[in-house]
């Protein structure tokens, strides 16, 4: 059985949500791991393996790779300057086709699983639109998701302003979309799953041998781990004290956060 969250990777197992029967919680599958049609059903093998035991697992998703560099593309061929709330609108279709393709392969697998999307269950955000910060989820609706599924497909990097209009967490947002769902849901235990098997001190595709850190601080993986891990992210499991793993999918990982 592939392991991403359970004692193997994250100390004391998935947390038990207020609310909730089952432990719960959260992986993220990024761009890089979701590159082609084809990874989908390898990531729903794994989320499969992962409800074993009655575990809940919320998945958080990015665009399939190259999906939201070709709609910034097409943007910029209809206009040079495109408005930030369009903006915002067009890119979460990258992540709704995503949420939608997981859940297709997590039914064809038999695990009982439903997508959200930002309309529905957004992710309420202040700031700059491309670059905005999370403030609020509506736990209570994504507890009752998670009381009917196994599996709650939830998209990454997108949410909604304060204002009702469409907005973005920056580049690499899935990964703070995750920390702040963990949060939200009584810091439910939080894998950011990767094409690399954790932080290393350099790019190990570049550097074949290297290891992975075990474990770092917040201020160390912000210095060493900025190509890895979404800064804003870190910050912000910093500031609530969430201690995190980062890991390639079925990998051991590095810890990140205050030494456990």
């Amino acid at each position: 059985m592939v392991t991403l969250v359970g004692e193997t990777v994250c100390s004391g197992g998935p947390a038990r949500v207020a609310g909730l029967r089952a432990p719960v919680s959260v992986l993220k599958f990024g761009s890089s791991v979701l590159e082609c049609p084809a990874d989908y059903p390898r990531v729903a093998d794994a989320l499969r393996a992962e409800t074993v035991g009655g575990r809940k697992i919320v998945a958080v998703v990015s665009a399939m790779g190259g999906t939201t560099d070709a709609l910034v593309a097409a943007a910029r061929a209809v206009t040079p300057v495109p408005p930030g709330a369009l903006m915002g609108a067009l890119l979460a279709t990258g992540e709704d086709a995503s949420v939608a393709l997981l859940v297709l392969a997590l039914a064809a697998r038999g695990v009982r699983a439903q997508g959200t999307c930002s309309s529905r269950l957004p992710v309420v955000t202040r700031g700059a639109l491309d670059d905005a910060d999370p403030v609020a989820v509506d736990s209570a609706q994504l507890r009752a998701a998670l009381e009917q599924s196994d599996v709650v497909v939830f998209p990454g990097f997108v949410g909604v302003d304060v204002t009702g209009v469409p907005s973005l967490l920056g580049r690499g947002g899935s990964d703070l979309t995750a920390l702040f769902l963990g949060h939200a849901l009584g810091d439910a235990p939080v894998c950011l799953v990767k094409d690399v098997d954790g932080v290393y001190p350099a790019d190990p595709r570049a550097n074949p041998g290297i290891e992975a850190y075990e474990e770092m601080g917040w201020s160390e993986a912000r210095r060493v781990g900025g190509e890895i891990v979404q800064g804003k992210a870190v910050d912000f499991a910093e500031r609530h004290g969430m201690r995190f793993r980062v890991a390639g999918l079925g990998g051991r990982g590095t810890w990140v956060g205050r030494a456990g």
